[in-house]
């Protein structure tokens, strides 16, 4: 804009014009003084009044009062930019403690979801391992639970020898399938009274490598672990077990477990071709066996829990 000539009054329109523009700033300033608002709003608007009167002031050549307008209009806009800016931060702050609430809410949902489906599964895992462990059981003659305490002894026996409680738990259920493999043995073996000739126990011994091929197919890390134990459990520490001859320590610890505790199972149940042993006479032969058909430390640890009485009841 073209400045005023010096020796020209200044028109009435233009002094009008700034006496309305003081009027509206100081009304602006009463207002602001009167609801304490520092609101990015009232920063525009007295930013804007106080660059209409630097612009009028300039119109008078009055440059000291417009620079000082144009100073005030300045800080008043740096004001509402930086209230627009806090305002746009605690927005995408409020969004952004939204979502991490809305995603935290999904996370427990997923964890909830994934803690339901793991229940469903071991209750899955253990009806079937039941179910199996009975069919078996149920061909080898009225022993009772017998497969069911095979699995809760070896289990107290693993957590006394220091393995971890998971997988306690988890040969608990494995041990139960330790004889799943006389489902393929005909009555006529399985079921005859008296001793078994030397061609029927080629067929019974069979129950060891037949159990491991029906269950190692699967995925399943506890069927897997169930099929090791079908395999070992008749494996010897002297290695003149079956099927493989294994030695020591080459024998997996859950069939050198569950070992000890079949045969003392089956030594003090009754049987179509034997009467039943006393327990005493079932621990005695245990340690005699030990560190030939038995591993000494689980002979020991067996023993230990059955004389304190911390072994399940039969």
């Amino acid at each position: 804009m073209k400045p005023m000539s010096t020796d020209a009054p200044p028109d009435s329109d233009s002094v009008s014009r700034l006496a309305q523009a003081h009027a509206r700033l100081d009304e602006l300033e009463r207002d602001r003084e009167d609801v304490h608002d520092g609101s990015d709003e009232r920063h525009a608007d007295l930013a804007a009044a106080h660059w209409e009167l630097s612009r009028l002031y300039q119109h008078h050549e009055q440059f000291e009062s417009a620079l000082r307008h144009y100073q005030s209009f300045y800080l008043h806009d740096v004001a509402r930019r930086n209230e627009y800016a806090q305002a746009k931060v605690s927005r995408l702050s409020r969004e952004q403690r939204r979502q991490a609430g809305e995603l935290s809410r999904q996370s427990h949902l997923l964890e909830q979801t994934v803690a339901e489906y793991t229940a469903q599964l071991e209750a899955t895992q253990v009806e079937m391992t039941e179910l199996l462990a009975s069919a078996a059981e149920f061909r080898d003659a009225p022993l009772g639970p017998h497969a069911r305490w095979v699995g809760d002894a070896s289990a107290l026996i693993a957590l006394a020898l220091g393995i971890s409680e998971d997988d306690a738990r988890a040969l608990s259920l494995a041990a139960r399938l330790h004889d799943i493999g006389k489902l393929a043995i005909p009555d006529s073996i399985l079921l005859k009274e008296g001793e078994l000739s030397p061609a029927e126990w080629v067929v019974m011994r069979t129950h060891t490598v037949l159990g491991e091929r029906l269950l190692i197919r699967s995925t399943s890390p506890l069927l897997r672990l169930a099929a090791e134990v079908a395999l070992s459990h008749h494996e010897h520490w002297d290695g003149s077990g079956y099927p493989r001859g294994l030695v020591g320590e080459a024998i997996p610890l859950a069939g050198r477990i569950v070992s000890v505790v079949d045969t003392f199972d089956a030594l003090v149940s009754e049987r179509p071709y034997k009467p039943a042993w006393t327990p005493a006479q079932a621990l005695k032969y245990l340690r005699r066996a030990s560190d030939k058909q038995f591993d000494p430390q689980v002979v020991e640890t067996f023993a230990q829990l059955y004389q304190q009485d911390e072994l399940p009841p039969r």
